[in-house]
């Protein structure tokens, strides 16, 4: 009970954490570039109609991050999670603190060591090798067909999808170097960190210890990952890269393993959108030979990704013998 309790404590926060750095970014926007909120909410529902939004936006965007997600992730863990130090029989232990997480992981080899740097380094190859599953597992997403009597609910999804590839599309349409330096901050740092801070260090811990199975936490928590997105036909994607990062903060104990990550999957697929292919954040379609040829480069991915997983996770096992000796 007191774990449900802590979710739903941390939703609350979430909440109201998310609505004030809306309120309190639109306000600083509109006295920074002289943009009433009211008229900056109403130029946000044609977006593509004002280009001069761009920055104001990535700005809005960067800053909702750090304090609802991020701030509510640290907030949570300082004041909610202090009183259980001194009393850990009164509430869950936490992840993020090393000296408590032996209580409730289920290895031993999961308390705190050093993170071998060449880990950091197979996390980029890891990064590479999950992009033909993404790209497979996007495509079939995609194609999902509803039957006729819920057609409505598949035509508000794919209405959600196009908004919210509209927004993705516009914030990534950089006008110059120092704007696709924001970008590229907001978009892969700022999301990469305040995300797997938020889902891999707060919200994982709390499903271990609701579930008393690692596996369990990591699935539920990249569900939900995904889900907070609000875009129904990348769902599957994101929801194991979701699981991708879970299993890294679970093999490895180290929250910065899964941020770098994170931060290389964004990063790397603004670099291929900008430099290589426009068509990089368009949801993947299931069309000709294209897709006959995704699918053993995708099957191939996933065996990669589970094979550069299992060495990250002997890795370290062997890290903590060598450390407990």
């Amino acid at each position: 009970m007191k774990y449900i309790f802590s979710l739903l404590l941390l939703l609350v926060i979430t909440v109201l954490t998310l609505f004030a750095s809306q309120i309190i970014g639109m306000f600083f926007i509109s006295i920074v570039y002289d943009i009433p909120v009211m008229e900056f909410a109403n130029q946000m529902q044609d977006i593509n109609a004002h280009p001069e939004l761009r920055t104001p936006v990535l700005l809005l965007q960067g800053f909702t991050q750090l304090v609802s997600f991020l701030g509510a992730a640290l907030f949570f863990v300082k004041y909610i999670y202090k009183f259980n130090q001194a009393n850990p029989n009164n509430g869950a232990v936490h992840v993020m603190n090393p000296n408590l997480a032996q209580h409730f992981l289920e290895e031993p080899f999961l308390k705190r060591h050093k993170t071998p740097v060449f880990i950091f380094l197979l996390v980029v190859f890891l990064a590479i090798f999950a992009f033909p599953a993404v790209w497979l597992t996007g495509a079939l997403n995609g194609a999902i067909e509803f039957p006729e009597f819920l057609k409505w609910l598949e035509n508000w999804m794919r209405a959600q999808e196009d908004t919210a590839q509209t927004l993705t599309l516009f914030m990534t349409d950089f006008a110059s170097p120092s704007q696709a330096v924001l970008g590229f901050i907001v978009i892969a740092v700022f999301a990469g960190l305040t995300e797997e801070v938020f889902f891999r260090g707060v919200v994982q811990p709390i499903f271990q210890n609701l579930t008393k199975n690692k596996h369990a936490a990591i699935w539920i928590s990249a569900i939900i990952f995904s889900a907070i997105h609000f875009q129904f036909y990348g769902f599957i994607p994101r929801m194991l890269l979701g699981a991708l990062f879970g299993y890294l903060y679970i093999y490895t104990n180290n929250i910065t393993v899964p941020i770098w990550a994170h931060i290389l999957n964004n990063g790397l697929t603004l670099v291929l959108f900008l430099f290589i292919d426009k068509e990089m954040l368009n949801a993947p379609k299931m069309e000709g030979t294209d897709f006959a040829t995704m699918i053993p480069l995708g099957i191939l991915s996933i065996l990669l990704c589970i094979g550069v997983l299992r060495f990250i996770k002997k890795t370290m096992e062997k890290e903590v013998d060598k450390n407990t000796k």
